[in-house]
């Protein structure tokens, strides 16, 4: 749980801050687990945050509005293009169901 979600880092000397920190970390690292347990491939259940933070939260993209719609345009040249749609078509399936 170290490893890339500050678990081992208190950089306050007031234990109030420190206590929502650890809160905060221990947010992101559930809600981390409950998408990579609902909406990763089964091949990709197993990577860490690092990964996921690069094939997922790393993304150079641009959010264009045209009418009504917002698109998000993704970089041509972004390797893990076909990861990252999958994940967003599995979270969107799981978003009404």
């Amino acid at each position: 749980a170290k490893d890339g979600f500050g678990f081992d880092q208190m950089k306050s000397h007031d234990f109030t801050v420190n206590t929502a920190r650890m809160m905060i970390s221990l947010l992101a690292y559930n809600l981390t687990n409950w998408l990579r347990t609902l909406s990763f491939p089964t091949t990709s259940k197993g990577i860490q945050i690092r990964t996921i933070r690069t094939r997922l939260v790393k993304v150079a993209s641009k959010l264009v509005k045209s009418g009504r719609y917002l698109h998000m345009k993704i970089s041509s040249h972004f390797v893990y293009d076909h990861f990252f749609w999958d994940v967003l078509a599995r979270v969107q399936r799981l978003q009404f169901n």
